[in-house]
């Protein structure tokens, strides 16, 4: 009996930590449906302290061409009242209707507030993210 109740709060443990990582997934996932465009913003992987940020951002729409937009001008981030553009492109692909890419930012100098601003799609002037970026441990 008691090996049964061990063995099921091993299990619920385990069950609990996976909703808490699905959890924080979530937490990292922004989105925006103004407009005809829906932009979906999910920094990956979690940021740390003295890492790149890394933003997949992914546009889908069912009425406008999405191939004039570049990501690499269209979005950038904020932080420590600064605007900062990508380093890099990752991972582009799609066209028409959807379109998604990985831009990798510099690592912030310190832990707090950060933005990512995409500009001028679907007729949206400016879409604002936000998260918090914690401190190293």
């Amino acid at each position: 009996m008691r090996a049964f109740i061990r063995g099921s709060l091993v299990l619920s443990l385990v069950i609990l930590g996976g909703l808490g990582r699905s959890e924080a997934q979530d937490q990292l996932t922004k989105r925006d449906q103004q407009g005809p465009v829906t932009v979906v913003v999910t920094l990956v992987p979690p940021p740390a302290a003295g890492a790149p940020i890394k933003a997949k951002i992914v546009l889908d729409t069912h009425s406008v061409g999405l191939d004039g937009i570049a990501l690499d001008r269209a979005v950038v981030m904020w932080v420590d009242g600064a605007e900062v553009p990508p380093t890099a492109v990752e991972q582009a692909s799609g066209g028409g209707h959807h379109r998604e890419a990985v831009l990798v930012f510099p690592p912030p100098a310190q832990p707090g507030p950060v933005r990512i601003v995409v500009r001028n799609v679907g007729g949206v002037a400016e879409r604002s993210f936000s998260w918090e970026l914690p401190p190293a441990r």
